[in-house]
């Protein structure tokens, strides 16, 4: 699928469609009692069972170990309106649950406490997706909460935007332009704004079998300056300025205010060979953080990430490398896959609860550079079950300002999937991180932060076990 369909939401599901145009008419709804309203509903659960250890996570606190182990699920239902006479769609996607467990009592509280059901509530409803698709003419129009992808996961993966998104494909040329609004924390502290303007476009090269994707971001210009000109005040999501008059507080800054940015990417094949590769740039951003040591900046010199990946595939076997790499902290997201379990290969909104370290998170430390080269083999044992095995080294290169250190790490990762029909499936997975000098461990929103600590002296050994199903 390409990142032109996907910027607005993944479509991977089987659709079950029905009209409603007779219960319209039954009811007597509507202006134009002929006008049909297609719907079409999807659904998409995950449940997943992990542990994680390292020596590197026991913090000497009483009552807690250097292991964890968690169970977690989300259920995703989607529920999508199509007027059929004028095209115009309104998608939606309600995430009912989500979250990791923690056992009969979530601990959200009903209203003042009176409800059915007090002491053992469940999770949360929330809106994952929420969005009108209006036709005009060769040009798609979208408004509202939507799904971004772009670059093979690389700038951005699984995110959740609100968005204005316009979209006209122009002979094979299909271009873009969007809004996003990243960041409005407090009402007239416009600094605070975080507001992202991005124009692309993806195409075919000819009959070449290649396909060219691109894209260029700029982050309007609401601040310029120290980050420590706003110190957080604590439990709020507001910041006080420390220098303005009678300390009246404002919203805090956008981080990557005033930058700008550009993505790109190729895939195709030479012969049996199957090519991707693509890069960020990152560079000019106007917010310096003098707030932590080593830090220096937010991108506001020019940072680097980019990736090759090749592939074939014969008989029952699929053989992929790829190489990544970021100079002077290059950016990339952590929902990239790497091939691996425990380093990056953790979507925005879909968390992976055995990923721990992720490449391309410096945001602009100078001389910050990573490289991590990964191999990875597939067999089919049979139809429906498949084994995978990647082995991989990372080397990470920190300056002097942010600590100094310098090193090189294994990585191994196994996989055992079994796809039992069109719509279930299970898969186990395990992976190693060796000790290595230069990887603090940042987490995930699983298992929760766990920085602060190098695995200088430690392995990580992380598990999974997970079933999917999607329709």
């Amino acid at each position: 699928m390409s990142d032109f369909n996907t910027m607005g939401r993944g479509a991977r599901r089987l659709r079950r469609m029905a009209s409603l145009s007779g219960l319209v008419v039954a009811a007597g709804l509507g202006a134009n009692p002929a006008a049909a309203i297609q719907t079409d509903f999807g659904v998409d659960y995950r449940a997943t069972t992990f542990y994680v250890d390292s020596n590197a996570f026991d913090n000497d606190t009483a009552g807690f170990v250097d292991s964890d182990q968690g169970f977690a699920q989300y259920l995703r239902v989607e529920a999508d309106f199509k007027h059929e006479e004028t095209g115009v769609q309104v998608i939606t996607r309600v995430e009912l649950s989500g979250d990791r467990w923690t056992g009969d009592e979530r601990q959200y509280s009903p209203t003042a406490q009176r409800a059915f059901n007090t002491t053992n509530t469940g999770d949360t409803v929330r809106l994952d997706l929420g969005f009108v698709q209006i036709p005009i003419g060769k040009t798609l129009i979208r408004v509202g909460r939507q799904e971004a992808n772009f670059n093979n996961c690389f700038l951005v993966c699984d995110d959740r935007r609100d968005r204005i998104f316009a979209a006209r494909g122009i002979g094979p040329v299909n271009a873009f332009v969007l809004y996003d609004r990243r960041q409005d924390n407090a009402s007239f502290a416009n600094i605070d704004n975080g507001d992202q303007f991005l124009g692309g476009f993806v195409t075919p090269l000819g009959k070449s079998g290649w396909n060219l994707g691109a894209l260029y971001l700029y982050y309007n210009d609401n601040y310029d300056g120290q980050l420590s000109d706003y110190a957080f005040l604590p439990g709020s999501p507001v910041q006080q300025s420390t220098d303005a008059p009678g300390g009246v507080t404002a919203g805090a800054p956008y981080v990557l205010d005033g930058g700008q940015a550009v993505s790109a990417y190729m895939t195709g094949a030479l012969g049996a060979v199957d090519i991707e590769f693509g890069t960020n740039i990152f560079y000019e951003g106007d917010v310096d953080n003098d707030t932590t040591p080593g830090r220096e900046d937010f991108l506001n010199d020019v940072g680097w990430a980019e990736y090759l990946r090749i592939g074939t595939e014969f008989d029952r076997y699929a053989l992929r490398a790829q190489y990544i790499g970021t100079q002077d902290g290059g950016y990339l997201s952590t929902g990239f896959d790497t091939y691996t379990s425990t380093i990056n290969s953790n979507p925005e909104s879909t968390a992976n609860p055995t990923s721990v370290y992720s490449v391309g998170r410096a945001f602009g430390v100078k001389n910050f550079n990573q490289n991590f080269f990964v191999a990875n083999g597939t067999v089919d044992l049979t139809d429906k079950l498949a084994l995978g095995a990647s082995v991989g080294a990372l080397n990470i290169s920190i300056p002097d300002s942010a600590g100094g250190q310098s090193d090189t790490s294994m990585v191994y990762d196994a996989e055992l999937s079994y796809q039992y029909n069109s719509v279930f499936r299970t898969w186990f997975t395990a992976g190693w991180v060796e000790s290595n000098d230069a990887i603090f461990p940042q987490g995930n929103s699983l298992i929760g932060s766990i920085s602060g600590t190098n695995l200088d002296d430690n392995h990580v050994f992380a598990t999974s076990l997970n079933i999917g199903v999607e329709f």
